[in-house]
């Protein structure tokens, strides 16, 4: 049974055959993610072309050891295609797993959603360094999937969070009163006026479109909050103004 595997796919014609519908999937489905850049295919193309020229157009001119050479790369190149393809097909739902989070950020299962797609994603992607990593291939990629996920997620947030206005007064007084009411060191009578307090500040358009702002600066330009004279004269030299 397994010989017989071996042997079907050892067939120039088989390889061929695979790799034309692998490129039949990807171009289908370039647009909605399940598939590869069209570059990619391009560039796995001509590295399959170079293997199959010989072995397919003029099989009987090259010796038996260059077949099973040639025959052998274009089975590397299909397996990487393929793998490629099962790659891209993960990573779709951890996205939008991410994106949700952004459009929805106080959904709390939302996480869930990211952490299954993202420990899969991630796992698949490592799988084979692991197994070369000098240490227990499981310890290795769930560190790489923790440490990877936590930091798309900031990287979602950073990223889109300013323009979807996810940073914001209304979140910093969020915040605020969520530690108001978790901190049991704090009064009764203290936490009411505070709480009064920031629904107050919560109301005031000014002073919301203030902090906003604020907060908007500390976010794309930090450096615009801190030294505001030197980024001025920065510019000026740039600009050639004196």
């Amino acid at each position: 049974m397994f010989q017989s595997v071996i042997n079907f796919l050892s067939a120039p014609f088989t390889e061929l055959i695979i790799f034309v519908l692998l490129a039949a999937y990807s171009v289908i489905h370039r647009h909605d993610r399940r598939g590869i850049s069209l570059l990619k295919v391009f560039i796995l193309l001509i590295i399959f072309i170079y293997f199959a020229w010989m072995p397919i157009v003029w099989p009987s001119l090259i010796p038996a050891s260059m077949l099973t050479l040639s025959v052998f790369g274009m089975f590397v190149v299909n397996f990487y295609f393929l793998y490629s393809l099962i790659l891209a097909r993960i990573e779709r739902p951890y996205r939008e797993a991410l994106a949700n989070l952004v459009r929805e950020p106080k959904k709390h299962e939302i996480f869930r959603d990211i952490w299954s797609s993202g420990k899969r994603f991630y796992y698949y992607s490592y799988i084979f360094q692991s197994l070369v990593s000098g240490v227990n291939p499981f310890h290795f990629l769930k560190d790489i999937a923790n440490d990877r996920v936590r930091d798309d997620i900031k990287d979602a947030l950073r990223h889109l969070g300013v323009e979807k206005k996810l940073i914001s007064l209304a979140l910093m007084v969020g915040f605020m009163k969520n530690r108001l009411a978790a901190d049991g060191n704090l009064p009764a009578d203290f936490k009411e006026v505070m709480g009064k307090t920031l629904d107050d500040l919560e109301k005031h358009p000014w002073l919301e479109e203030q902090v906003n702002e604020f907060l908007r600066i500390a976010t794309e330009s930090p450096e615009d909050l801190h030294f505001p004279e030197w980024m001025s004269a920065f510019e000026n030299s740039v600009t050639g103004k004196k």
